[in-house]
């Protein structure tokens, strides 16, 4: 309702004001106020919600990663007899044993199983690991492989305490230690026998070992390697037994 006189031109501006308010009342607020939203816009804007649902509820369209690590532990080996070393009267050597220190080559110190693939190359395996510390695992198996066949279970573990009575060190360090591609597990070390008393060395050896594997498997790998730790205990009992035996002849026993 206009209650004075309007001029032409005010009477049209306002007419042309009501005609675009009725333009206008149909559309969608966000382009009644100049906002012009894609529908591409709203497509990515959804699969972004969607996706931070996803998120946000613990849910995932990506298939689970499967965990194909197998774990491998060296194990002592069963001997035919473990009635333990005799001396020529029959009475049974029971030493008194200090094992160590044991040293295993740093190319070693890895959780997985190493493969030599060249005399200057190896790798390491993607799914065989140690179930425990590679060193801590050949120290406690070689004592009891000892323990099998000297029948003693005087043998104590570097370091032990100060005043510790002992017959016979033995010092090791393991160069080799390892599966290779030709399915053989190898075992190469450098050893001492040493009497604690003079600090003599008794005897010094090098020993090389190897044994096949049943398969290239982790666990065939564990046990060709158990067989070579098995080995080289054979012969350092064989050393000490011999030493005793030549100390009993002297009476020194």
């Amino acid at each position: 309702m206009i209650s004075w006189p309007l001029d032409k031109k005010t009477a049209e501006s306002r007419v042309q004001g009501e005609r675009d308010t009725k333009k206008t009342d149909h559309l969608p607020a966000r382009m009644a106020a100049g906002v012009l939203v894609s529908p591409f816009s709203l497509i990515k804007a959804r699969s972004l919600a969607l996706a931070v649902a996803l998120v946000f509820s613990g849910c995932s369209v990506l298939a689970p990663h499967q965990d194909r690590t197998h774990f491998i532990i060296l194990a002592p080996v069963t001997f035919g007899s473990s009635n333990g070393a005799q001396s020529t009267e029959g009475q049974k050597l029971t030493p008194a044993i200090g094992l160590g220190p044991v040293q295993l080559a740093e190319y070693l110190d890895h959780p997985e199983l190493v493969i030599r693939t060249s005399p200057n190359g190896f790798e390491l395996s993607e799914t065989d690991r140690w179930a425990e510390p590679l060193p801590d695992n050949f120290r406690h198996v070689l004592a009891s492989d000892l323990t099998n066949l000297l029948g003693t279970t005087n043998i104590a573990q570097y370091p032990w305490y100060p005043g510790t009575r002992l017959d016979y060190i033995v010092r090791i360090q393991v160069q080799r230690f390892e599966a290779d591609t030709s399915q053989r597990a190898r075992l190469i070390a450098h050893w001492e026998l040493i009497s604690p008393q003079t600090d003599q060395i008794l005897n010094v050896r090098d020993t090389q070992l190897s044994h096949p594997m049943a398969s290239p498997a982790g666990d065939a790998a564990a046990a060709a390697l158990s067989e070579d730790v098995a080995e080289f205990a054979g012969q350092i009992a064989s050393a000490i037994t011999e030493i005793e035996h030549q100390r009993l002849a002297r009476g020194q026993r």
